[in-house]
């Protein structure tokens, strides 16, 4: 990850249309955001409906994935190996 990368103020967050978006499962939007405490997470976005039929949008938060030195990507951790 670059160190030129944006972060957000405490408790902002940003949500963009994700165009690499291939199956129904996918996210519609994906962003990040920086919570109350200075922690960045990755954040998710599903458009639908309730059950009133008025549109909502389902949000998800993980942790920030990281390029580890074999070039795959892996979950941020705490050091535990599980």
């Amino acid at each position: 990850m670059s160190d030129n990368k944006y972060k957000h103020p405490e408790g902002r967050a940003s949500l963009f249309v994700n165009k690499y978006k291939e199956k129904e499962t996918q996210p519609d939007m994906k962003g990040s955001m920086t919570d109350l405490n200075g922690n960045e997470f990755e954040i998710a976005g599903w458009k639908g409906q309730t059950q009133n039929g008025e549109e909502k949008i389902s949000i998800q938060i993980s942790k920030p994935y990281v390029k580890n030195d074999s070039g795959s990507e892996k979950e941020e951790s705490d050091g535990l190996p599980f």
